[in-house]
């Protein structure tokens, strides 16, 4: 079997290597993107118009969001399925009615957010909380939209279920953002099915087809990767494996895909995606990204 693929690698793999390369997605604008996750929440309070406001004033040029149905069936943006790690609520998302998610402090506890301290029983002595109080909501993905109605967006579906996919789709569809959105999901079969049932959507690959091609590219096979994928979001490294080289993001274009790497907040780290071609940094820290680029002085975190 090895010797069958080194075989193919070797006929195939000079002719795909200088063939041209494949177009990018639509999603593509040719640059570098600041993939504000959160809003940034390392900058300010997670998922809220706050940090979504101020990631855009930083010049961040993709807003990254995760959704959720509530009880009552509104697509809501947070990024946790529970509402106890950033809100003064309790509880799953799904449990609870827009209206009583609406009435929550969605800043009570930012900045002291660890998601290994969900309880809040490590809070330290004089910690100050800037936002909370300040009446910021957890906002609808409608309300995203309206807000936002020219910024493109990751979209992380947060359950496997069909519900959340066709509402997703649904509001895709009502305000008109299959072109300037790009949908993720720990779920690969959430993303087959809706890359079947909506073939205008822009995904990023599952985890499952991104080893796969990981292991073509290694080949330089990678223009033979058969799946509709428009996206690789992926860490830097995982395990042995390093994914931030030139060659990975060479081969992920070859294929007509683009390639973001998560999630980004140290300076060292942003500078060298930024070197090797990254096509997206997701990012807690836009401002900082933004000032790297720009050659502005970087931002003080709290």
């Amino acid at each position: 079997m090895v010797r069958a693929l080194v075989i193919i690698a070797a006929f195939y793999g000079g002719y795909l290597w200088v063939s041209p390369t494949t177009n990018l997605p639509e999603f593509a604008k040719g640059q570098v993107d600041n993939i504000a996750h959160q809003g940034g929440n390392l900058e300010y309070p997670d998922a809220t118009f706050k940090a979504y406001d101020e990631a855009l004033n930083s010049q961040a040029d993709v807003l990254e969001v995760d959704v959720h149905l509530t009880k009552d069936g509104h697509l809501i943006v947070l990024h946790d399925t529970t509402i106890d790690r950033t809100t003064n609520g309790k509880g799953a998302v799904r449990d609870h009615t827009l209206a009583e998610l609406k009435a929550l402090d969605a800043a009570y506890w930012w900045p002291y957010h660890p998601n290994d301290d969900i309880e809040k029983v490590r809070v330290p002595v004089g910690q100050e909380f800037p936002y909370r109080g300040a009446g910021l909501q957890i906002s609808t993905l409608n309300e995203m939209f309206d807000r936002y109605p020219h910024h493109r967006f990751t979209i992380e579906l947060k359950d496997n279920t069909d519900e959340l996919r066709n509402a997703l789709a649904t509001a895709l569809d009502k305000y008109n953002r299959w072109h300037n959105t790009l949908v993720a999901s720990f779920y690969l079969d959430t993303l087959q099915k809706l890359r079947a049932s909506h073939p205008q959507a822009q995904t990023y690959a599952g985890e499952s087809e991104i080893k796969f091609f990981y292991a073509l590219h290694l080949l330089r096979l990678e223009k033979l990767f058969p799946y509709s994928v428009d996206a690789f979001a992926v860490p830097m490294s995982s395990g042995n494996v390093n994914l931030a080289t030139r060659r990975f993001i060479q081969a992920a274009h070859n294929a007509g895909i683009l390639v973001h790497y998560w999630t980004i907040n140290q300076e060292e780290d942003m500078r060298f995606l930024i070197g090797i071609g990254a096509d997206g940094i997701m990012t807690d820290r836009p401002a900082l990204l933004n000032a790297l680029q720009t050659g502005r002085p970087s931002p003080n975190l709290l």
